[in-house]
Order: C-alpha cells, then sequence, then structure tokens
C-alpha cells in the first residue's frame, strides 16, 4: 500500500534536510523515531481546523545532523557517533549510550580475546619473577608490533637512529621495540632502568623537528598509554566500566566528549607545529575511536586528580612526564649519537715512518712546499 504524502512534523524535518542538500524520506524517520531519536511531535489544536504537528527547534536541529551524517547502509550507531562528536548533536540518552557500548565493549573484549591468545601461547617460567601484569603488558605489545601501523613503524625507524641498532636485523629492532611497548603497557614506567629508558626516548624521540603524520601517530600511542600510568593502578572490570558509563549523566557525557575532541584536535595541532588545524572527526573509524576513548575515560577519570581533563592527561601532561623521565636517557643517546657522527680517528698516530712516506714520495726527496 503506498505511503500518504508527509504531513506537519514530518514534512518540515523533509524540507529542512533536503534544504541542506541531506534528503531523508519518511521511513528514515520513522526508523530514527522507533530507536528513540526523534521524539513524538508536539501537537497543537487548531479549533475547529483541527490540528497539527510541529518539532521543537533542537529536534530540528537533531534531525539535520543526523541527515547530514546518514548513508544508505551505514550502521545507525555509526551515524549517531558522527553527529554526536562532529557536529555536537543533543542525542537523546538511551540511543547515545547504546551507541556507545555497542562500540566501545565489542572493540575491547575483541582485543583482550586477541591479547589473551598471545599470553597462554607463552610457556610458564616460574622463576623468571614477573607478575601476571608484566605477562599481559607484554602480549599487548606483541600483537601491537605484529599489528603494525603508522606508529609502529616510526617507532621502529626511530630504534634504528641508535648507533648499535643502525644495521641490526629487523628481528633484533622488533625486540627491542617490544620491550619498549611492554613498559609502556604496565603499570610503571622502570625509570631506575637506564638501558630499558635509552630504549624508550629513542622510540618516541620528544624533541623530533619532524612533522608527520607518523609522528602524529606515535605521540597520540605514547601518550594515551603512559596517561594510564599516571594515575593511581587500579583493576576494573567490564561490568564496572559499563555501569560506570551507563549511570553517567548525558550532559556530563556531552562535557567529556567535549574534552575527546580537544584532545584529538590538539594532539594533531601539536604533532603538525601548529601548521595544521585540528582534523574534523567525520570519519567513521574516527568516530569509533572516539567513542571508545570516552567509554573508557568515564572510567579511568576516577584514578586521577578530581578535575582532571581528558586533553591535559592524554597529551600535555602526559607527554611532559615522559619528557622528564626520560631526560636522562636523552642525554646519553644525544652523546652516543654525537661519537658516531664523529669521524673515526687514529688514537695512536701515524708514526714517524709512515709521515716521512707520506711527505718524501717513493724518491726519498721531500717534497717542495710553498
Amino acid at each position: 500500500m503506498p505511503r500518504s504524502a508527509p504531513t506537519g512534523a514530518y514534512r518540515e524535518l523533509m524540507d529542512l534536510t533536503a534544504a541542506d542538500g541531506n534528503p531523508v524520506s519518511v521511513a528514515q524517520l520513522e526508523r530514527w523515531r522507533r530507536s528513540g531519536l526523534l521524539p513524538a511531535p508536539d501537537r497543537l489544536f487548531l479549533g475547529r481546523a483541527g490540528t497539527s504537528t510541529s518539532y521543537p527547534q533542537e529536534v530540528k536541529d537533531l534531525a539535520r545532523a543526523l541527515a547530514r551524517r546518514h548513508r544508505p547502509g551505514r550502521r545507525l550507531d555509526d551515524t549517531v557517533l558522527l553527529a554526536f562528536f562532529c557536529d555536537s548533536a543533543q542525542i537523546p540518552e538511551i540511543p547515545m549510550k547504546l551507541a556507545l557500548v555497542r562500540t566501545y565493549f565489542p572493540y575491547r573484549q575483541h582485543h583482550r580475546d586477541k591479547v589473551a591468545r598471545i599470553a597462554d601461547a607463552v610457556p610458564d617460567d616460574p622463576g623468571s619473577g614477573q607478575d601476571t601484569f608484566y605477562d599481559w603488558a607484554e602480549a599487548e605489545a606483541v600483537l601491537d608490533v605484529k599489528e603494525g601501523g603508522t606508529a609502529i613503524r616510526k617507532m621502529r625507524a626511530n630504534l634504528r637512529r641508535l648507533p648499535d641498532l643502525a644495521r641490526a636485523s629487523r628481528e633484533e629492532v622488533d625486540e627491542r621495540l617490544v620491550g619498549v611497548l611492554t613498559h609502556l603497557n604496565s603499570p610503571r614506567l622502570p625509570e631506575e632502568d637506564l638501558v630499558i629508558m635509552r630504549d624508550l626516548e629513542a622510540a618516541i624521540d620528544l624533541d623530533s623537528d619532524d612533522f608527520s603524520l607518523a609522528r602524529l601517530a606515535v605521540l597520540e600511542y605514547v601518550a594515551t598509554t603512559h596517561a594510564g600510568q599516571m594515575g593511581r593502578f587500579e583493576e576494573t572490570n567490564s561490568e564496572e566500566r559499563f555501569d560506570t558509563l551507563w549511570d553517567t549523566p548525558p550532559d556530563e557525557l556531552h562535557r567529556l566528549r567535549d574534552e575527546v575532541v580537544t584532545a584529538m584536535q590538539e594532539t594533531w595541532r601539536r604533532a603538525t607545529g601548529g601548521r595544521r588545524d585540528g582534523p574534523a572527526i567525520d570519519t567513521v573509524s574516527m568516530a569509533r575511536s572516539a567513542a571508545c576513548a570516552l567509554a573508557e575515560w568515564t572510567t579511568a577519570r576516577q584514578v586521577h586528580p578530581e578535575g582532571s581533563s581528558f586533553a591535559d592527561i592524554h597529551f600535555t601532561d602526559s607527554l611532559l612526564d615522559l619528557a622528564r623521565a626520560t631526560a636522562p636517557a636523552w642525554l646519553l643517546n644525544r652523546a652516543d649519537r654525537q661519537r658516531a657522527a664523529m669521524p673515526p680517528v687514529d688514537e695512536a698516530g701515524e708514526g714517524r715512518a709512515a709521515f716521512i712516506a707520506r711527505t718524501t714520495g717513493a724518491t726519498g726527496r721531500r717534497r717542495r712546499t710553498r
């Protein structure tokens, strides 16, 4: 049976979205309404003229944001996340939290399963003296190096700037990189171990004048990872994380969202030396990444001082603390690189016979000098 022509509130929303160049159908509006994104319209009684329906301005703005991010075949959760992070849309509480939950927890569980498989494949070594946290951190590091990515490739290249790794094999470099990432994923950095800290300083290369996407990826990786080492160490589980996220008031989630977006944009600005504005979170992958960061932060912020900002903790504070922790290692690495760059010197000198041979030639006559 064909649908009747839309009237009232739906007609108004369709006209608005079409004017933006993002037309939507009645069927799409009904799907948004069934999912809780759109409320029932306000009904106005017009006396003998009957009734009419209309939406308040905030609902019209929401519909325009959803239409802007909607694509055929795109998951509704992804549309919600894009509107939430890119357009600062006022998403209703339940659909907003469902989109965060359905994005974050499957990703978290999938990642933990992969790490667990790597950890389980390592034979137990009772004499190693390591604990389960170290084992898990090492499995995280192995997985990161295995999956690669821009940050891993850049850190691998950075490590090769160490004189003893300049001609090392890929396997040797990766072994050292796994050591670096293991300690970054552990509850605390081993600041007293200069060997590890020198590798860490070389891998992240904080004082580099390179402004590239690769450096941005490294800064994002190490800042986010080290941020977890700066708070109180507490264990948690999925149930506790779910409860914390679900119990967070909507206005608080909107504020935390702004912190996450600011952090992502600030990382980009600093990594490019201020020459590029922060990116809009206008791709599905970026929106999902932001959603996972927000879901993590609702729990992680509890182990940091009250009032801590995600943007500060996950970039400025974290990188400043890494710079402090790696300062002695930076001095030693810098000295090693300077020595390696110097031309070789014959410490014993050339000797009298060599000097005579060089200055007289084969005939034994002293060369004439002017």
